[in-house]
């Protein structure tokens, strides 16, 4: 019941987040093996190279925490919450496409400052744009269903990952884990461009 009376709001953001979630699955499964290739020209998940890229992905994730906390006491300063949210998941995805190019352990630290970025908007932002498009009634039921925006797209994400990865890989070579982190900077694109068709106000 509460789902077919839900306002609009709540699917236009749950589209947001099929997005944004997918992307980040895929950050949290191929950075290893992405940059493994890229900075490390190691391809065998045996290799000293890989083993090392695994060491800095870890460094890259403290990056983006900080990252994440800095801009977060920037989005409070943007007038319009949509247009602070479409920017923060564009700089995301900036950071997710430019982890191709770029070819140093050290510079990927910007990369990753900018994927903190959209993680700060994605933890903020979807949730105060539900709760002010609610009324007050149902307010707690609608936010906890509203956690499924979060846990669905990773389930899709998951089930179709080993698929597209298939898709850019040629038969009898290693995956190219980089182009998953590409797709992820697609996907916040996407993101970002579904950000407009947010219904701000409350629903009658």
């Amino acid at each position: 019941h509460l789902l077919l009376h839900a306002p609009k709001a709540f699917w236009q953001i749950g589209l947001v987040q099929f997005f944004c979630w997918f992307a980040f699955l895929y950050m949290w499964n191929n950075t290893t093996g992405g940059i493994a290739e890229t900075v490390w020209g190691a391809l065998d998940p045996k290799s000293e190279g890989f083993q090392e890229a695994g060491n800095w992905t870890g460094v890259l994730f403290a990056v983006q925490a900080i990252g994440s906390i800095l801009w977060a006491m920037v989005l409070p300063m943007f007038k319009n919450v949509k247009v602070g949210y479409s920017l923060s998941l564009v700089l995301g995805a900036v950071g997710f496409i430019s982890t191709y190019f770029i070819h140093d352990q050290y510079l990927l630290f910007l990369s990753f400052i900018l994927i903190g970025c959209a993680w700060a908007a994605m933890l903020a932002m979807p949730f105060a744009l539900l709760t002010n498009s609610l009324s007050g009634k149902s307010m707690g039921s609608y936010l906890g269903l509203f956690n499924c925006t979060i846990c669905l797209p990773q389930i899709v994400a998951a089930s179709l990952g080993g698929l597209i990865l298939k898709m850019f890989t040629t038969e009898g070579s290693i995956p190219p884990e980089v182009n998953m982190l590409v797709l992820a900077g697609v996907f916040l694109i996407i993101g970002a461009c579904c950000v407009s068709i947010i219904k701000e106000s409350k629903d009658k």
